[in-house]
């Protein structure tokens, strides 16, 4: 079962390295608020955006996108007397993203294009949760079964595409579900640790990337944000291991409900004082990609909060996705960049 309130939390971003080579910001952004309202309780909101590549204003959409919702979800728990949440209230969260983009893209006096973006949103309450997504990157939650993705990232034809915020036709792709269920644990990430976290082929959450890192989480019992682990977070996100497989920015969000375990106490989660090691070799750490179904090798040992990286040796559960709120199929897609498909 979960503590009422008792979130932890963790969230990072990163630059990949050809932003690093290039000298360039990173483009991706996040955000996470604990708030409190008195007939629903606490309430987690969480988000994630990642910059269109071709956009010149890419980190400031992100930035902006992310703390829009934030304070638009503030706006509104604080006025409801309840989380009955649907559709019609991602659709206005994702209005009030695109006006306040539209807005800066005005003062800018610059295209809103310019400023385009994904995002991903989730909104937890004790036994409810409203979760929306416009483009690529994923939500992946725990009620208690096994971790399964919200949805399945937003791709066009080709692999390289996905849409954006500011898109003309943004509100009929969004996709949103609300559930009510208790979440146990919720991570958000970017398109960057797509390859690391999901499993396409069986199109599933690869639950070991998720086991160590929620459970070096769980180990850090006062509710927050653990500033050493954070610290030790973004390390994992830029280290040797995490950029072979991936060139992109890379965001992560983490946090639990679930109670720490007691000292000593067996977790039910295999992980420990022997998590994989972000040195370790390339054979030794791979994680299931779209063409492979075969298990990766054991990845080495190390201690202390450094060792967050997941071990990605065996194939993700067996958790039914969940079916969310479909949004208009068949409409044209873009391209990662903000490009028009061709």
């Amino acid at each position: 079962m979960t503590e009422a309130g008792g979130w932890r939390y963790v969230h990072a971003s990163v630059p990949g390295v050809a932003h690093l080579a290039s000298g360039a910001d990173c483009q991706d952004a996040c955000a996470v608020e604990l708030l409190s309202a008195p007939d629903i309780g606490p309430v987690l909101v969480l988000a994630v955006a990642d910059g269109a590549g071709s956009a010149a204003q890419a980190r400031a959409g992100a930035d902006l996108a992310c703390r829009t919702l934030l304070a638009e979800c503030a706006t509104r728990v604080r006025d409801s007397a309840s989380m009955a949440w649907a559709r019609t209230d991602a659709e206005a969260l994702l209005q009030s993203v695109r006006t306040a983009l539209a807005q800066l893209a005005d003062e800018a006096n610059l295209p809103a294009r310019e400023f385009a973006c994904t995002l991903l949103g989730a909104v937890v309450a004790a036994d409810s949760a409203l979760f929306l997504q416009i483009g690529d990157g994923v939500i992946v939650i725990d009620s208690g079964e096994d971790y399964r993705p919200v949805f399945w990232p937003q791709t066009g034809e080709y692999a390289n595409e996905t849409h954006f915020v500011t898109d003309p036709d943004a509100i009929a792709r969004l996709e949103s579900v609300a559930l009510t269920e208790p979440i146990a644990e919720i991570a958000l990430l970017s398109d960057g640790l797509q390859l690391l976290a999901l499993h396409y082929q069986s199109r599933r959450a690869h639950a070991p990337f998720f086991r160590p890192l929620f459970h070096r989480l769980r180990e850090h019992a006062e509710p927050g944000c653990p500033v050493a682990l954070a610290a030790a977070l973004e390390r994992f996100l830029a280290s040797p291991a995490i950029n072979r497989r991936t060139h992109d920015d890379k965001t992560l969000i983490l946090a639990t409900r679930r109670p720490a375990p007691a000292p000593g106490a067996e977790t039910g989660t295999p992980e420990p004082a022997n998590a994989p090691s972000p040195s370790a070799s390339p054979e030794s750490d791979a994680a299931p990609s779209a063409e492979s179904d075969e298990p990766a090798e054991p990845a080495e040992a190390r201690n202390s909060d450094d060792s967050v990286i997941a071990d990605l040796e065996t194939a993700p559960g067996d958790a039914a996705p969940i079916q969310p709120i479909s949004p208009t199929p068949d409409l044209p897609s873009r391209d990662r960049n903000g490009d028009e498909a061709v």
